[in-house]
């Protein structure tokens, strides 16, 4: 078999990638820090705007298209003149809104929902207080669909102030509702009830501490499920080189010993290591160990496994490479920590072991041979790859 000369760059397998390894040892956890709760509630508020943004964007959708619809029906002799023109003004606002939609900022869509509020308010009231009653009967019915909708968009978009937004929105409603009552033109569609107010107050109050409980336990528990996650992450990584550690690694291997895919194994081992720690001291040391963690992210593929095994030992698993390809990578691995030095810090070397395991099963195997290998780097002169017998 032959070894890739140091030097010479492989990117016939290797596959350079520009971000940390993002692997994960359980399928539900993604990424490799512990977040803090600030940065859950930052991603939970972009999560409930991008909801409501497009909750938003579908109401609009279909309010024109129903504007639309009531015009071309007007044209034909259906409705009133006064329907008629509402949903003009109704279709042009809908329209020249969704025709900038790409424009509006997050303050922008939470101002179009509040006067979207407003506007559907303002119906509500010209229905109870002022038109007749066929129209009055349309504009209820438009008030009574629409204004649930809107407000569970703000619900989202306010969160903790949407509980006042909402019972607000209910209390004004109620409060028209009752008013118009009083009007005898609205009996003839037995709308003369006062009661219709405190029921619409009460109703729209309770869905609105329905909606403010609803978005209130869906952010407990996105931030509750965040931490965990968080948590499981951290416990899988290694503080200092933030790539998994042994810990992980034995649930990699654990997990993968039945898969039934090849893999090979290689034991990364630095070269007088304890020499740099006790010249130039642990804090060079450590900086070192993030260096070489960093080559070995960078170096390899996103389903490759990288981990700390300890102290300054470092396990790559690769995945679905031949015996030929695993040699290669080794010495590519080699060649890069030999020469991706950073200025102000030693240059260092390592000593790997490779070893070759053409099922999942014989993965457990393959570690103890490649370790065993790593031993043989080093007694036979360092900064080498050498590939066990079993693998050839």
């Amino acid at each position: 078999m032959q070894v890739m000369p140091a030097g010479r760059r492989f990117y016939g397998v290797v596959k350079v990638r520009s971000a940390p390894l993002t692997q994960v040892i359980e399928p539900a956890i993604e990424g490799q820090n512990l977040l803090s709760l600030d940065d859950i509630q930052d991603e939970l508020a972009r999560m409930n705007e991008a909801s409501a943004s497009h909750m938003l964007f579908v109401l609009l959708m279909v309010a024109w298209a129903l504007a639309t619809l009531v015009i071309l029906s007007g044209l034909f002799g259906f409705g009133s003149v006064l329907s008629l023109y509402l949903a003009v003004g109704w279709w042009a606002l809908t329209g020249g809104i969704l025709l900038f939609w790409k424009r509006l900022n997050s303050a922008g869509k939470k101002w179009l929902c509040l006067l979207i509020l407003g506007l559907l308010i303002a119906r509500w009231g010209y229905s109870w207080l002022v038109s007749s009653s066929q129209d009055a009967i349309i504009g209820l019915v438009i008030g009574l669909l629409y204004t649930p909708i809107l407000m569970m968009i703000a619900t989202i978009l306010f969160s903790g102030r949407s509980l006042l937004v909402c019972i607000s929105v209910g209390a004004i409603m109620g409060a028209i509702a009752m008013l118009g009552s009083t009007r005898e033109v609205l009996a003839v569609s037995h709308l003369d009830d006062w009661r219709i107010g405190p029921v619409v107050f009460f109703v729209y109050s309770l869905y609105a501490w329905l909606l403010s409980n609803w978005i209130r336990e869906r952010e407990q528990l996105r931030t509750t499920t965040e931490q965990a996650a968080g948590l499981a992450v951290a416990a899988n990584t290694d503080a200092l080189t933030q790539v998994y550690n042994r810990r992980a690694a034995d649930q990699f291997i654990e997990r993968h010993a039945s898969s039934g895919r090849r893999y090979g194994v290689i034991f990364i081992d630095l070269d007088h290591f304890k020499s740099i720690n006790d010249s130039q001291g642990h804090d060079v040391g450590d900086r070192v160990l993030q260096q070489v963690s960093q080559v070995l992210r960078l170096r390899t593929r996103e389903a490759d496994f990288v981990a700390r095994w300890g102290g300054e030992e470092f396990i790559v698993i690769l995945v679905g490479v031949s015996r030929e390809q695993a040699a290669a990578i080794g010495e590519h691995l080699r060649s890069h920590i030999e020469k991706d030095a950073v200025p102000g810090l030693p240059s260092v070397t390592a000593s790997l072991g490779i070893a070759y395991a053409p099922s999942g099963a014989s993965l457990p195997g393959a570690i103890l041979r490649a370790d065993e290998a790593v031993y043989r780097a080093k007694t036979g002169g360092r900064n080498q790859v050498v590939i066990d017998d079993a693998s050839v």
